[in-house]
């Protein structure tokens, strides 16, 4: 009988030991096209048309004339012209959507760093690294439109830069209320109020997110933990940061430009929206497991933290709240849009965050239910996670996607690196450009340097990268003129099939 039990528990030690290992490589496939794809990427026409107004104007006054003339979102502008300085994006392209990919994951990990050591404080370094890692792919996986989060420079920086930002005010707000380190503290009044200043220069919304964070501030009542100054910077940094974007002139001249919509298609804008962005954070496999496990991982941890329990105890409100968070979050950029419908950029950020809330909800109502045992054993606890999580990151849309995308761009890249080349060289020699639109450059690739390539393949690459945000800059007369603009040239002559 001991040897039996002896071998049983030596096989779910090896079990345990192949699942990590599995868990592992698994998560190197889920984020190897993440670090790999940028390398194939260009930039789009936006991002000459910044390119272009920034060398006119210079760095100072760009941001001027796009205030008055383009968007209120000043920070975006700000961080725009910090890439476009003397053309660096449009050689190193590749280094906004890296860069942003490791700032989520800091970020993430600051969040989770401060939960644990605050209020439940028992993950370890590793742990808290595979939950940071696993939220990072879970937000990928909801993720209403990747392409425009992380590979396309324009709307990455508006988007997905300030939910970094944002994700790690929050972490500040956790160290600052529970800290009783005076140094973390006086960094936290600094910082603080200059990231609700920033995200909110970045895109409307946040100022409904910064709303959210002063309502639950406001509920706990820890202002009155908050010396006056405080208050005061926090304050003042958002009503400023909000009065300049709001009433910015360039958000007048944008505005003039959209055609009004009658009100039952704005009402029917709001219902589709916000059921678009629900259906995409549910209908992954991944976030129920991770509902499943924070769920029940919250009830089997002793909280010393009193503002949680004060949550645990009236969860009646929190789902409501969240539900008025999404359709407020929607409503906002349709009135905007005079009642259009969203681009799925803007709704990158809303998934974001409803996926934080609908997490941290589940975390909260989990506290009082501990009655949810799984297995005795805590090795067949954690092969059942390990193999759960693997399950949850092999099977998504998203890995389709992102290997497809992998098979697509080489093919994008050449054709795409040979065309600016040849707009490069037009513009040296003061010549008129003659350039093939991609379906051309794609029929004449796939004739001469892949003629030898399988007819299923052929087909493959004909498609668009899914990942990689693409429309040919030489489909529509703005983007032409945008490029000739850019590269300074006197004409574009296209030729197509």
């Amino acid at each position: 009988m001991r040897e039996f039990f002896s071998d049983k528990n030596f096989i779910k030690s090896k079990l345990l030991l192949l699942a990590k290992i599995i868990l592992a490589i698994t998560s190197l496939i889920f984020f190897l096209p993440l670090i790999l794809l940028p390398f194939f990427n260009h930039p789009f026409a936006d991002d000459y048309f910044n390119g272009y107004q920034l060398n006119i104007h210079g760095f100072v006054n760009y941001q001027s004339f796009m205030y008055l003339n383009w968007t209120g979102r000043f920070a975006t502008t700000f961080v725009w012209s910090l890439f476009e300085h003397k053309n660096f994006l449009y050689t190193h392209y590749y280094s906004y959507s890296l860069l942003l990919l490791l700032l989520n994951f800091i970020s993430i990990f600051f969040i989770v760093s401060a939960i644990n050591k605050y209020a439940v404080k028992k993950l370890e370094l590793t742990k808290t690294l595979l939950f940071s890692l696993v939220f990072l792919a879970v937000e990928i996986c909801c993720l209403p439109e990747c392409a425009t989060f992380l590979f396309w420079f324009s709307s990455a920086i508006t988007y997905c830069l300030p939910v970094i930002l944002a994700q790690t005010e929050i972490a500040l707000l956790i160290v600052f209320f529970n800290s009783k380190n005076k140094l973390l503290k006086n960094i936290c009044v600094v910082v603080l109020p200059l990231l609700v200043f920033l995200t909110i220069g970045f895109n409307e919304v946040f100022i409904l997110i910064q709303l959210l964070l002063f309502g639950i501030l406001f509920y706990f009542k820890l202002y009155i933990k908050c010396s006056g100054i405080f208050i005061l910077l926090m304050l003042l940094a958002f009503v400023i940061s909000s009065a300049l974007l709001v009433f910015a002139p360039g958000n007048g001249v944008r505005s003039s430009l959209i055609h009004s919509k009658p009100v039952f298609t704005g009402l029917a804008a709001i219902v589709y929206h916000s059921l678009e962005t629900l259906w995409n954070i549910f209908k992954n496999i991944l976030f129920w497991f991770i509902a499943a496990l924070v769920f029940i991982y919250a009830g089997k941890i002793k909280f010393r933290n009193n503002y949680i329990h004060k949550l645990s105890r009236k969860t009646w409100f929190i789902l409501p709240g969240i539900f008025i968070f999404l359709v407020v979050s929607v409503a906002m950029p349709v009135a905007a849009l005079k009642g259009g419908i969203i681009p799925e950029r803007y709704l990158n950020t809303v998934a974001c965050f409803m996926l934080l809330l609908l997490l941290s909800y589940l975390f909260i109502s989990g506290i009082n239910n501990n009655s949810i045992i799984l297995f005795k054993q805590s090795s067949t606890k954690k092969i059942l996670i390990y193999f759960s999580l693997i399950t949850g990151l092999l099977c998504n849309t998203y890995i389709a996607d992102a290997y497809k995308s992998l098979l697509i761009a080489p093919t994008y890249n050449i054709i795409l690196t040979e065309r600016e080349a040849a707009l490069k060289q037009a513009a040296q020699e003061n010549k008129i450009a003659v350039v093939k639109d991609y379906n051309t450059a794609l029929s004449e690739f796939l004739k001469t340097k892949n003629s030898s390539g399988s007819a299923a393949f052929q087909q493959l690459v004909q498609q668009k990268p899914p990942l990689l945000f693409f429309e040919d800059d030489l489909a529509t007369d703005y983007s032409i003129n945008v490029l000739i603009k850019y590269y300074g040239l006197d004409n574009i002559v296209v030729e197509r099939k």
